[in-house]
């Protein structure tokens, strides 16, 4: 049976319990929270990672990364499957490919639900339509991959929107598809005055919503043994 690690780097502990509602009823699950300050669990059992959205940068060096990164690297070489989100993609770059694997995105961030375009191969693995929409909230982008990666969507203002690695068993997705539109709209309502300093309005960002994207699915599939 497939056991599944959640680690949620989300600073309002938000982000973990957003994701693990997708996950098929009964799934065992252990999740590792970071602002739980508690050592890192072991990978003896497990079988999937989730790796979750945050609010920090991946650019910055936190206590908590070393370990982290460490724990990514041997979960690949056990051949455990892990997914990331937003942060959590950007971590699984940085973890194998370093500092360089990402950066600050010099077309600035992207906030709104936005169009996501879906490779042949993205469609076919996500089980989507060419075009998605997406809530979306970053400011820093991955720009390398291990060769063995595909990049399987992408967007306006940023170039790897999704990768797939099925050597080392990775899936990182830039958008958010496990935030709905309740969720969404409530963040943004909450960051409304950091988002109008940085020329958004939360009141015409929450117009829009998701699309296209069946989050349940998607976890069926991923932790299915």
């Amino acid at each position: 049976m497939s056991r599944v690690l959640l680690l949620d780097y989300s600073t309002d502990r938000v982000l973990g319990p957003a994701t693990a509602r997708w996950l098929p009823t009964g799934t065992p699950l252990e999740t590792w929270t970071m602002l739980d300050e508690q050592p890192l669990p072991p990978l003896d059992g497990v079988t999937h990672l989730l790796h979750t959205g945050s609010a920090l940068s991946i650019n910055d060096d936190h206590p908590f990364l070393p370990g982290v990164f460490a724990l990514v690297r041997q979960a690949v070489e056990r051949g455990l499957s892990q997914f990331g989100f937003c942060y959590g993609h950007q971590l699984l770059a940085r973890a194998l490919g370093g500092r360089e694997a990402v950066r600050r995105n010099p077309a600035g961030p992207e906030i709104g639900y936005l169009e996501v375009s879906f490779t042949t191969a993205g469609m076919a693995h996500f089980h989507v339509p060419r075009r998605c929409t997406f809530w979306q909230f970053h400011y820093d982008e991955v720009i390398a991959l291990p060769d063995s990666a595909r990049v399987l969507a992408t967007s306006a203002g940023c170039g790897v929107q999704a990768f797939h690695d099925p050597e080392l068993r990775l899936t990182g997705t830039q958008f958010h598809p496990e935030v709905d539109r309740e969720l969404g709209n409530r963040i943004y309502r909450e960051k409304a005055e950091q988002l109008a300093r940085e020329g958004f309005d939360a009141e015409r960002l929450v117009e829009g919503c998701p699309e296209g994207f069946d989050m349940h699915a998607i976890m069926a599939r991923f932790v299915a043994p």
